[in-house]
């Protein structure tokens, strides 16, 4: 009986350890799956991001010889940051004052920054009805002062 016994147990044992190696083994590949993208990405920037500050600079003819595009990461994130924090902290006040006066609302595309100098600022928002936004932002001052603000309606290009 004891003969038996072991050999049934053996049994389950080596049908345990397939299950458990094969459970190992689909684990670690979807997690390499769903990590590989963002495990060796050289950007902090998405293609969605760098698509629409080309069309923003396009429609809304920003001259990138002076006025510098910066991300939101960017303005948020030290760690990559190559803004002063002063610039980073005017960014962010100047942002916050779109969310606080309804210009940037959720739903809306991530903001790019395109910054001139030390005292400019603007700020481009797609909505999410189409339209694009352009508010500029004198920043010389302790808080940012919105100077400017330029709609354009949705066509057919964008």
């Amino acid at each position: 009986m004891d003969i038996i016994q072991s050999i049934l147990i053996m049994k389950v044992n080596k049908r345990f350890s397939w299950v458990a190696i094969s459970l190992g083994v689909a684990f670690l590949a979807v997690l390499l799956i769903v990590n590989v993208n963002t495990a060796y990405s050289d950007s902090n920037k998405s293609q969605e991001e760098l698509a629409f500050k080309d069309k923003a600079v396009e429609i809304m003819k920003i001259d990138t010889n002076v006025a510098k595009p910066v991300y939101l990461r960017e303005v948020y994130d030290e760690s990559i940051a190559e803004l002063s924090s002063d610039i980073r902290y005017k960014c962010v006040h100047a942002l916050t004052s779109l969310s606080m006066d309804g210009t940037h609302r959720n739903g809306d595309f991530m903001p790019v920054f395109f910054i001139e100098g030390n005292d400019k600022v603007s700020i481009a928002i797609k909505h999410d009805d189409g339209t694009l936004t352009l508010d500029e932002f004198d920043i010389s001052g302790k808080n940012p002062v919105k100077t400017n603000q330029i709609v354009k309606e949705q066509n057919n290009d964008w």
